[in-house]
């Protein structure tokens, strides 16, 4: 199998295994609180910090498993394989648990985001009549949250979007060039 063919099988695999535990830690988070993720910065935070050092370790796995070395090139060929597959995984889990699972989710997460964001501005001093009005200019929550095909679209551009830049920044971090030693240089005849 030529080294292109094994970084693509290599990076579906991966991909595939990083959306099975994005998928666990969605639900797991879903169970123990529905809203949290719309509401704690920690554990937005926390999911991003676990997701580039899993993203780091799957990238050096598949280096390795290529025989140590890739360009570029590659290591970004691979991580835009992953990305799409987790930009996918995310939208079609986001309209499975909003569609199907939990209808009410869009509803209650809205009003927990409203009522998380009139908390901190109310510690920053504002007056009730500012809050009211910044939340107003922040739009329906409720409608940005529910899984409608404008929506749906939007998720993935974002999702596609920011994982492109994080495997830009991946893979000129991960490269490895092969070092050139005299025994690599054609031999004489």
């Amino acid at each position: 199998m030529d080294k292109s063919a094994l970084i693509s099988k290599l990076a579906i695999k991966n991909g595939l295994m990083l959306a099975a535990v994005s998928i666990i830690v969605s639900l797991t988070l879903h169970f123990i609180d529905p809203v949290l993720i719309y509401t704690s910065f920690a554990a937005q935070i926390g999911i991003f910090v676990l997701f580039i050092v899993l993203l780091v370790v799957v990238g050096i796995n598949i280096r390795k498993e290529i025989g140590g070395f890739w360009t570029f090139g590659e290591a970004f060929k691979a991580y835009l394989i992953i990305s799409l597959i987790l930009a996918l995984t995310a939208t079609l889990y986001n309209v499975i648990l909003m569609k199907f699972v939990d209808p009410d989710l869009p509803q209650r997460a809205a009003a927990a985001i409203e009522e998380a964001q009139r908390a901190m501005m109310e510690k920053f001093g504002m007056a009730s009549e500012q809050i009211d009005e910044a939340i107003a200019k922040g739009g329906n929550m409720q409608e940005k949250l529910e899984p409608t095909f404008k929506n749906i679209f939007t998720s993935f551009g974002v999702s596609l979007a920011l994982y492109g830049v994080l495997s830009l920044i991946l893979s000129a971090i991960l490269k490895k060039k092969q070092p050139v030693t005299f025994d690599s240089f054609p031999k004489e005849g």
